[in-house]
């Protein structure tokens, strides 16, 4: 298992650390936009050696840095907020209020309500894994960063954008054992997935493993046909 940096879509690279202890792999991402560039999430800490070179290969300078958008407080996704000023730092304020006061000064940012359009990405609260859970949306390129709500912690990462028939089959079966354990959490979860579909998702860049490219919709109807059915 090794660490990745690969492009997903135009502009585009996902940032992908594999964490040992866990068995997972950790995804964060890099849009370039003109001479500048958004991050999304950011490592766990005992990562940041790695993260940092990435930033630099991609030829991500600190000071070219304009936002960086976190899709939950979680440490494997905030554990490198520090390193950028605070001023560039957004999160939700569900999960803002859940930090402790010195992770806070960390956030120069909140946003709040269940969707809207920040600089650059519009959002989604998808409030199951924690409270400020969101997915974020890129117009342009029609990429979705769903944070951990729709993620491959178990799976390999195969062709880093593809249809991944395997893993998607994994996923249903794994809703569909959770469902008959915990129908009123699936349900739960089921409610926020049906959110993204008024997304023109092309491409799933989820929190970890797999990016999925190619019928996304398809795939997203067919988890909560399972959930639901």
């Amino acid at each position: 298992m090794t660490n990745v940096v690969a492009p997903i879509a135009d502009s585009t690279w996902a940032i992908i650390a594999y964490e040992e202890a866990w068995q997972s792999y950790i995804n964060s991402y890099v849009i370039k936009q003109g001479d500048t560039f958004v991050l999304i999430d950011s490592q766990l800490r005992k990562h940041r050696a790695f993260f940092q070179q990435s930033l630099e290969d991609l030829g991500a300078k600190a000071e070219q840095i304009e936002y960086v958008y976190f899709t939950h407080r979680h440490p494997d996704h905030i554990g490198n907020a520090d390193l950028f000023p605070s001023r560039s730092n957004w999160i939700h304020l569900d999960d803002y209020y859940e930090l402790d006061d010195f992770s806070q000064t960390l956030f120069g940012h909140t946003f709040t309500g269940a969707e809207g359009a920040l600089p650059s990405l519009r959002f989604r609260q998808l409030s199951y894994h924690t409270e400020g859970s969101v997915a974020l949306f890129d117009p342009q390129t029609k990429v979705c960063f769903t944070g951990d709500h729709l993620c491959f912690p178990a799976a390999e990462l195969g062709s880093i954008g593809g249809e991944e028939r395997e893993v998607r089959e994994a996923y249903k079966e794994y809703i569909r054992m959770k469902k008959a354990k915990e129908p009123d959490r699936v349900q739960e979860y089921a409610e926020g997935l049906e959110m993204l579909l008024d997304w023109p998702i092309e491409i799933l860049a989820t929190g970890h493993g797999p990016i999925l490219t190619g019928n996304v919709a398809s795939f997203i109807q067919e988890i909560l046909n399972v959930a639901r059915g």
